[in-house]
């Protein structure tokens, strides 16, 4: 269930930014509210992830990136603004579990951190929407907590 904060968040006209929840959101009950936005969801399942290569690999496969998407951060920033292939009124995309890449590669989640937040600000002055959630107990300095 999600907190009474985050569902705020969704419930409003253009649901965007990036936060870190304070505990794992129930992954269908999230996908639902996007959907009743319009938004498309995306789901990162982070147990497993512990580097760049496999956060890419993974990503690409969740979000249907293009088959030239060449697996660098440069072309993970041009596929979450470019978004052609995804019929939404806006982008909701959860991270979850991200303590084994924190563990790992912390200067790496702090890269994904700052392409999403990047990305958010280009949807927004497209006036579309774009909320990136995670969740994990590392919560990095400068999130927003929910």
């Amino acid at each position: 269930m999600p907190s009474f904060e985050l569902k705020n968040i969704l419930s409003s006209d253009h649901p965007r930014g990036l936060y870190w929840l304070k505990s794992h959101a129930s992954v269908p009950e999230l996908a639902k509210l996007a959907r009743l936005k319009g938004m498309a969801f995306f789901h990162l399942e982070g147990q497993k992830i512990e580097g760049k290569e496999q956060f890419l690999n993974h990503a690409s496969v969740v979000m249907k990136f293009p088959s030239h998407f060449g697996r660098n951060w440069d072309a993970f920033y041009d596929c979450i603004t470019d978004m052609d292939w995804v019929q939404a009124e806006g982008y909701c995309i959860y991270f979850d579990h991200t303590d084994a890449f924190f563990s790992h590669h912390e200067s790496e989640l702090e890269t994904v951190l700052e392409l999403f937040e990047d990305a958010i600000d280009f949807w927004r002055r497209e006036g579309q929407s774009m909320l990136v959630l995670f969740s994990g107990e590392h919560h990095p300095e400068g999130v927003k907590l929910v």
